[in-house]
């Protein structure tokens, strides 16, 4: 018994929904390119795929600490092709994780880069120039309310990067409450 297409002979229109249908594809890529460009271009890489990770595990330690409803909002401001990455890997048994300090959050970060064979990238340098892309890119009301869901150590990257004139300003940096805990 033959099996029969379910494409006619002469049928057009077919090949023409398939043309569509990656159309979104290579439009979602273009979407994303510029932001990929641009965190290039702060990091000073020429590699789109190392980017691309650094993005990743940076978008994913933001999500993590994020509540729900702010983590939906951010990841509806990526384009589709980033959207992906942000919620790649997205366990929801341990949300929100609940690091307060900026170096628990930049130690995630490097946990992350360490996983994605990222050795040599900085952490601190890496958070900085994705939070001047989304600075640059979310919307003024997403971005205040990202940055108000946020603890203030892990805030101020928004507002200075998380560095000082002297450099590592958060791996050895004393709070006030630890002089009590003594």
């Amino acid at each position: 018994m033959r099996r029969r297409s379910a494409r006619k002979a002469g049928d057009s229109a077919w090949p023409r929904a398939v043309a569509d249908r990656l159309d979104v594809f290579e439009r979602s890529r273009q979407k994303a390119a510029p932001w990929l460009d641009d965190l290039m271009s702060k990091l000073g890489w020429d590699d789109r795929h190392r980017t691309y990770e650094a993005l990743g595990v940076v978008l994913h330690a933001f999500r993590d600490r994020l509540p729900l409803q702010e983590c939906v909002s951010l990841g509806a401001q990526l384009p589709l092709l980033l959207r992906g990455l942000y919620y790649q890997n997205w366990d929801l048994s341990e949300f929100p994780r609940k690091y307060r300090h900026a170096r628990e959050f930049l130690s995630r970060v490097r946990g992350g880069l360490l996983a994605h064979r990222l050795k040599d990238a900085p952490e601190e340098r890496v958070v900085q120039a994705v939070t001047e892309l989304l600075t640059e890119r979310l919307s003024a009301g997403e971005l205040e309310a990202v940055r108000r869901a946020l603890p203030p150590e892990i805030r101020s990257f928004f507002e200075t990067g998380g560095a000082s004139e002297t450099g590592r300003r958060w791996l050895n940096e004393e709070r006030a409450w630890d002089k009590f805990a003594k």
